[in-house]
């Protein structure tokens, strides 16, 4: 067991809580060494919310073979649990190409010129802090909601890259598969939606440039949904996967 610690930035808050997706990028580099540098599978459980501040993450080493390691990673906080992680690691290739891939591609999406930037400032009022660090320009066709005209489709697409213009690593794709708005605005649900747990899987190093990202729901039921996340490179590539539970209310 190896015990460290850490800051979480305020400035990468929801409503003055830690963005998810930070909170399990900060986990998982505390978990990565030079043999096994890249996340391939994590899994994380939201358990209480974390504030800004000091943090403890404890790393436990559950496996460790030639391609692959498996750790089980705790961030806590005046003692109790808020995020548990489980993390399968190795070795992506930055060359590689698939041996095989269904149909498809990634989203059809408007000219950068004409997808507007996400503030800070959501449209609830509620400060987004971690658009100051993603910039994220939606398809204004998945954004009627914030002129009042939900869709209904429960789906948001976009580009995506980080704020400083720098090139996004595959870490950075840990943030970017929890960084689109709900897909509950699209259905008129403008209240805070709570990740219960979040699975992504990293496919492949991330070409430079603009990422495309898609998010779209499969079913809300009894206070819970489903969000499936794509993530595709300017190389037309698949580099990341993500799934999440989270929480909605009707009222």
């Amino acid at each position: 067991m190896t015990a460290l610690e850490s800051d979480l930035d305020p400035s990468w808050a929801v409503g003055g809580k830690p963005h998810g997706g930070y909170l399990l990028r900060t986990a998982v580099t505390a978990a990565l060494d030079v043999e096994h540098p890249h996340p391939l599978a994590v899994s994380a459980h939201y358990v209480s919310s974390p504030v800004p501040g000091r943090v403890q993450i404890d790393v436990e080493p559950v496996r460790r073979g030639r391609r692959v390691s498996m750790s089980r990673i705790r961030l806590s906080q005046e003692g109790l649990p808020r995020v548990e992680v489980l993390l399968s690691a190795g070795r992506l290739h930055p060359d590689s190409e698939p041996h095989w891939s269904r149909p498809g591609g990634p989203p059809h999406l408007p000219p950068l010129q004409h997808c507007p930037r996400m503030p800070s400032v959501g449209p609830t009022g509620h400060i987004v802090a971690y658009f100051d660090h993603v910039e994220a320009r939606l398809d204004p066709a998945t954004t009627r909601w914030t002129a009042g005209d939900p869709q209904g489709a429960a789906e948001v697409r976009g580009w995506m890259r980080r704020a400083d213009r720098a090139d996004a690593d595959v870490l950075d794709l840990l943030v970017f598969c929890d960084a689109m708005p709900p897909v509950t605005f699209d259905l008129g649900l403008m209240g805070w939606v709570p990740t219960l747990e979040l699975t992504v899987h990293l496919r492949s190093l991330p070409a430079p440039g603009w990422l495309r990202v898609v998010q779209r729901a499969r079913l809300l039921q009894d206070g819970w949904l489903d969000e499936e996340c794509e993530v595709w490179d300017s190389r037309d590539r698949l580099v990341a996967q993500a799934r999440q539970l989270a929480g909605y209310r009707l009222q």
